[in-house]
């Protein structure tokens, strides 16, 4: 009889390094400015060879946290000032529960401050065929599964971005996403309410339609702010 499981994925043990050291530098257990232990040191906590850990090593680069001096130590950046947006994805997964809370916020905040300008851009940019498409896709928002609706919702705004024809919008709105789906459940109560205003979606896609990047703007506001008041709140010290 067969088992309903997926075989178990071989992963390099330098990806296992990777991950592990790089939610030590965004929970701020390693704190900008220190110095790593020697690949040696590594090596031998880990216990892989040191071939695994200059791979994790070379990634920690290459995504602005480590800076790493050839003869001398490797030292933590401050990934504030050098990380992208591609890092939000793995901030919500470490660090303790309000730094997750922070970011939330802080996505919802983001997104709604791009998403005016992108339904403003949209109204000047979009063709005739996304138009159509839009409005199908606000259509198919009415979904009695809130998780079926949220999907369709992402589809929408993706169209919507497209539309635009900005291609920095297109990849911060895919980091954006990242950071919400690394988040869940509690990303999709805070979205729910905006993802069930199937009216206020229509209103922003007909704005789009008249070629009216003001309305369209202000729509986009309304609309998107909805999630502002379900955001979790920041403790501040």
């Amino acid at each position: 009889m067969a088992m309903p499981f997926d075989p178990v994925a071989r992963r390099p043990v330098s990806e296992v390094v990777f991950e592990d050291l790089r939610a030590a530098i965004l929970s701020g257990r390693l704190t900008a400015h220190a110095a790593l232990p020697p690949e040696r040191t590594l090596s031998d906590t880990f216990s892989v060879n040191r071939h695994a850990v200059r791979e994790a090593l070379k990634r920690l680069q290459q995504a602005g946290l480590v800076e790493v001096h050839h003869g001398g130590a490797t030292r933590v950046r401050d990934w504030r000032a050098s990380g992208g947006l591609d890092l939000l994805a793995q901030l919500p997964l470490v660090g303790e529960e309000g730094g997750a809370a922070e970011v939330l916020r802080s996505v919802v905040e983001a997104r709604r401050c791009i998403g005016i300008d992108i339904a403003r851009l949209a109204a000047e940019r979009a063709t005739r065929a996304a138009v159509v498409e839009l409005r199908a896709r606000t259509s198919a928002l009415a979904a009695d599964d809130l998780e079926a609706a949220a999907v369709r919702y992402e589809e929408l705004w993706r169209v919507l971005v497209r539309a635009c024809d900005n291609v920095a919008y297109e990849l911060a709105y895919n980091s954006l996403l990242a950071a919400t789906d690394a988040a869940l459940p509690a990303s999709r109560a805070v979205f729910a309410d905006e993802v069930r205003a199937v009216d206020g979606h229509r209103d922003l896609v007909e704005a789009i339609a008249l070629g009216d990047g003001e309305l369209a703007a202000v729509r986009a506001d309304v609309l998107l702010s909805r999630s502002l008041d379900s955001a979790p709140a920041v403790p501040r010290a």
